[in-house]
């Protein structure tokens, strides 16, 4: 009798060529090796991914700047380096892809296809390959874009989207959200496309480009502004929600909690849990946009049951009637929450140099695969040889020799 067949990863078998840079690019990629994608990163000898040499750094032994950022977004994954300025180098990509399924790159547009690799170039070689390419504002030859030449980093997805037009805020000054959310959301994206171009090339056997940008990877999370806009043209105040209250941040005796009334038979619980009834029938506060064009008179009757509350007081309240609320956590609070605990949203990376550092965790859990690995980011390079060997069949006195001609 045969024993079963070990359980597998979602994307085992899955061959990645990932040619990337700081977040949007290595976070797709990140999500595919985590799935179980081999996931070979495309690195220039001496130098690699940009975010190696960003601040914070530490100097290895060799003396060579190692970025705490790096580990942000580069587990699970393998490093070869390879000189795509030479031919030699071009070549051995080349050989790569042809072996590959997906190749993932978010340099500027029209870097690759000077290389003579873009998706055009590499489709001839590969008709199967999926190209998914993340840039700022998208590539011309599949969606074109007055802006495709631009230069752009998170801030300005954030920028242009609307999103820093969102935040609660004193003064007209628009706010950076102060993280990655427009590279991360590019990210999410690009691996979903990845994966829905992989769906398709099994019903069809062809591989097709996908084409992110950060801008309209941004536009999707301003969704509810625009659709009130597009019919009431109406820009309705930063922190607020578009269609309802009380849904925001309030203070309590200690600190500040959110609370989130949506819907009628929630607003009828919300009141009964602040002990005030005869709200639900006033007609100021009769629906979610009476409330939110009232709401200077709806919060006179709130604030006073919350200032004589502890946080932990106030939310418990809320949630034995059925009301979503929560306390505000700021980072540290992170690291003590239970539900993060029990979720493994935290988990430990063992970095040679930096020691034990916790990133986030994958958010997709699944109950028919295994526990994600968690292999260190890989140092530079630490994968040529038995990448290029496995792939490619490539003896070590090859790979010596390209060495040697400062190919890999």
């Amino acid at each position: 009798m045969s024993a079963p067949n070990p359980v597998q990863r979602p994307l085992d078998g899955v061959r990645v060529l990932a040619i990337e840079n700081f977040i949007a690019g290595p976070f797709a990629s990140m999500w595919l090796a985590d799935a179980g994608a081999e996931v070979v990163k495309i690195e220039e000898p001496g130098k690699g991914d940009h975010s190696r040499s960003t601040s914070p750094v530490r100097p290895d032994e060799e003396g060579t700047p190692q970025s705490l950022s790096f580990l942000r977004s580069n587990r699970n994954k393998r490093s070869v380096t390879l000189n795509l300025k030479t031919e030699e180098g071009k070549r051995v990509f080349r050989q790569l892809a042809e072996k590959a399924d997906i190749v993932l790159e978010n340099l500027r547009p029209g870097v690759m296809d000077k290389l003579g690799l873009g998706y055009a170039d590499l489709r001839e070689l590969n008709p199967g390959l999926i190209y998914v390419a993340i840039s700022g504002y998208g590539h011309g030859d599949v969606k074109p874009s007055p802006y495709t030449e631009y230069p752009a980093f998170d801030i300005v997805a954030q920028a242009l989207s609307g999103l820093m037009y969102r935040p609660e805020r004193s003064g007209d000054r628009p706010i950076y959200l102060g993280v990655s959310l427009g590279d991360i959301q590019a990210g999410i994206v690009a691996a979903q496309g990845a994966l829905l171009a992989l769906l398709q090339r099994g019903r069809t056997g062809k591989g097709q480009k996908v084409d992110v940008s950060l801008y309209d990877a941004a536009l999707v999370i301003n969704e509810l502004p625009i659709a009130m806009y597009s019919v009431f043209k109406e820009k309705y105040p930063p922190g607020a929600h578009a269609l309802t209250a009380p849904f925001g941040t309030y203070r309590t005796a200690d600190g500040y909690i959110v609370i989130a009334v949506l819907g009628e038979h929630v607003w009828q619980r919300f009141c009964e849990a602040i002990g005030q009834p005869e709200l639900a029938h006033d007609e100021r506060f009769k629906d979610g946009l009476s409330r939110r064009n009232n709401q200077k008179a709806m919060d006179a009757h709130i604030e006073p049951w919350l200032l004589a509350r502890t946080r932990a007081e106030a939310v418990q309240a809320l949630l034995d009637h059925g009301v979503p609320a929560s306390v505000v956590n700021d980072v540290d609070d992170l690291f003590t929450c239970p539900h993060i605990a029990a979720r493994d949203m935290l988990v430990q990376i063992d970095d040679p140099l930096w020691g034990s550092v916790q990133i986030p965790g994958n958010p997709i859990k699944m109950s028919g695969a295994p526990d994600i690995p968690l292999a260190h980011p890989p140092r530079l390079g630490e994968h040529t040889d038995e990448v290029l060997a496995g792939w490619l069949g490539l003896a070590p006195a090859d790979v010596a020799a390209l060495r040697e001609r400062k190919v890999v």
